[in-house]
């Protein structure tokens, strides 16, 4: 009997210790739930700090400021190029990235411009041939339209 109740008493030590530890892990998740919260708050301080002050550009603070400012201009700039490789322009109203061939956005409907100095890229003329009876594209070298059979001249 001594020995199932040492058992017993074992089971019921292993029971709360696992209870313990799931407490503790999940207090410790408040705390990394919280601790995040208050980064996040320091952030949006530090945003609202820098849009609403004018710093004093001698100041340790305002260097800092100016760095904000460069790093924001490098970043418009890096998004700029992104936009030229991927051939699109940035809508004015919503600053979502459309064609440049495109009058209006297709995100928010505002229309949006194309200024004359900046490149468009026209759709791709394909070269391919033609189906003289359907008008389909036709891969090189075939002899037949693949979309309704019509024999193709050379």
């Amino acid at each position: 009997m001594a020995f199932l109740d040492r058992l017993q008493k074992g089971m019921q030590d292993v029971v709360k210790g696992t209870k313990e530890i799931a407490e503790v892990a999940r207090q410790n998740s408040l705390i990394s739930d919280e601790q995040r919260r208050i980064a996040d708050l320091y952030a949006q301080i530090g945003k609202i700090c820098f849009e609403t002050t004018e710093a004093d550009p001698e100041s340790p603070i305002g260097k800092m400021f100016l760095e904000i400012k460069a790093a924001n201009e490098r970043i418009a700039g890096y998004q700029d190029a992104i936009r030229q490789i991927k051939g699109t322009k940035r809508c004015p109203n919503c600053g979502a990235d459309v064609p440049l061939n495109v009058a209006f956005c297709g995100a928010c409907g505002a229309k949006v411009e194309t200024p004359a100095d900046e490149p468009v890229n026209p759709e791709p003329v394909s070269e391919k041939r033609r189906c003289s009876a359907c008008g389909a594209e036709l891969e090189d070298g075939v002899m037949f339209c693949t979309a309704c059979g019509q024999r193709q001249e050379g």
